[in-house]
């Protein structure tokens, strides 16, 4: 009967319990749907003025080191010294170039500042002359046979910065050439993709958006995604020069805003699902969630109040007042469950019972016989309590179950006979009891009932041997 009513009990919860779970689901469902149809509205516009700042922003970041690069491509003192480079020693002209780009980096903060000489194909940078440019043999330099045949004013490179642990880096490339037009060489500057990486991870957090730079040929050439770059872009925008914001439906509902890079010769796409709009009415859906979640918080601490106080009341109506052990009541339930079930392998049923119960309470009083009982239960609980339930069944008469091996069986037999040996009460001095065992393993192919029955009696035999032992007429007991 307990046990259907514990199965009750715990339907009702779960039923209540889903009930509200299901009401808010539907809930945050109906505020989500009703704000996607009023965001639907004016996800264009608002994407629109998104890609118009973050347009803004990139191109600030970015036009600086094209400005840089070109305003080193048109100073007079760099022209100079690459016309009169054959004039000097390799150690002067190094001294020279790393002087002018030592300044340059420490004024403007760049890791990555270079010139290459076309006549000498020498690099140097701010550390000096850092190698000789050989584009048919060392792939790193494969860009600057490109740059000389495309024979532009500056281009954009991505790749890796050699000199900084080849960190990916957007390099701005510009042609040096004289007042006749003679090509002399490249400088540039180096922008590392973590500086920029900040505001775009930033602009993208903020609008919820996925911003890309892509070039002419569809590849992706900054990526807040390092595992993205050079690859290709995966939708098809046909994207084509233009001065005008260009809206692209994409598959799952997202819409693409691009924008073309003049100066850059690149492509900003800004993709988007919607989302960012949703900010303004953020917070309505906020605080209906957040009641909902006050609602099933107080609910579902209300049913684990009422279920603890269940639990006390049904735990404390399966407990022996006296003793603090498990009562008959608890005793009837295991049976009744172990009746239905096959024995385990390590499973032993214990029967203990009191010598001289009623002759203590007749000589000393009840008491004394308390005490026993008592004595008893704990002398049970410190050498079973770890391996398994004990039950106090009658007035003098108690059981256990436990799963324990035949050697932990033979080792808590010697130690509940010391124990009991050693107890000692206020009123009476000396506890003795019969004991009972029987297990599974000695007894493979019975039942719980006949297991518990085997263990009767041998306690009944226990209890005999000890009356005859001590001479006591039983029947005066």
């Amino acid at each position: 009967m307990f046990h259907h009513w514990t199965l009750s009990k715990n339907r009702v919860t779960r039923l209540t319990f889903t009930i509200v779970l299901v009401s808010f689901l539907l809930s945050t469902f109906v505020s989500l749907w009703s704000l996607s149809i009023m965001s639907q509205r004016n996800t264009r516009e608002l994407s629109r003025m998104m890609a118009a700042r973050i347009y803004d922003a990139i191109s600030s970041e970015l036009n600086e080191p094209v400005t840089v690069g070109l305003t080193m491509a048109n100073d007079s003192f760099l022209i100079k010294a690459l016309q009169n480079e054959k004039n000097l020693t390799v150690e002067e002209s190094t001294d020279a170039m790393q002087d002018y780009l030592s300044g340059i980096r420490d004024g403007l903060s760049y890791e990555s500042v270079y010139v290459i000489s076309d006549a000498t194909r020498r690099y140097y940078n701010f550390d000096g002359l850092s190698k000789i440019v050989d584009p048919e043999h060392d792939e790193h330099d494969y860009w600057y046979g490109v740059f000389l045949t495309r024979n532009c004013v500056y281009d954009l490179d991505v790749g890796f910065d050699e000199q900084s642990h080849d960190t990916w880096t957007v390099f701005v490339d510009a042609a040096i050439r004289d007042d006749k037009g003679t090509f002399l060489g490249v400088c540039g500057v180096g922008v590392h993709m973590y500086q920029s990486h900040d505001l775009f991870v930033s602009l993208e957090k903020e609008h919820r958006v996925k911003i890309l730079l892509i070039d002419t040929a569809g590849q992706i050439q900054v990526d807040t995604e390092e595992g993205n770059l050079l690859s290709s872009y995966e939708n098809d925008l046909s994207l084509s020069p233009g001065g005008d914001y260009v809206y692209h439906d994409l598959p799952g509902g997202k819409i693409a805003v691009s924008k073309y890079l003049d100066k850059l010769d690149w492509y900003l796409v800004v993709e988007s699902d919607g989302s960012a709009e949703r900010g303004e009415y953020f917070n309505v859906i906020l605080l209906n969630i957040a009641l909902c979640l006050f609602v099933m918080v107080i609910l579902i601490l209300t049913l684990r109040i009422i279920s603890m106080r269940t639990t006390a009341l049904t735990n404390a109506s399966l407990q022996d007042e006296d003793t603090q052990l498990l009562n008959r009541r608890a005793f009837e339930e295991e049976k009744a469950r172990m009746a239905a079930l096959p024995l385990e392998e390590n499973y032993v049923y214990v029967t203990v019972d009191i010598n001289g119960l009623k002759t203590a309470n007749d000589t000393l009083g009840h008491a004394a016989g308390d005490e026993l009982i008592r004595g008893t239960a704990d002398c049970m609980r410190k050498c079973f309590g770890r391996f398994g339930k004990i039950f106090r069944i009658g007035g003098d008469e108690f059981a256990a179950m436990l799963h324990i091996s035949e050697t932990q069986l033979d080792a808590l037999r010697v130690e509940l006979d010391r124990t009991v040996d050693e107890w000692e009460g206020e009123r009476i001095k000396k506890l003795s009891i019969s004991c009972g065992y029987a297990s599974s393993r000695e007894f493979p192919s019975v039942n719980f009932a006949e297991l518990s029955r085997i263990s009767d009696e041998r306690m009944y035999a226990a209890k005999a041997e000890y009356y005859r032992r001590s001479g006591i007429d039983r029947r005066k007991t």
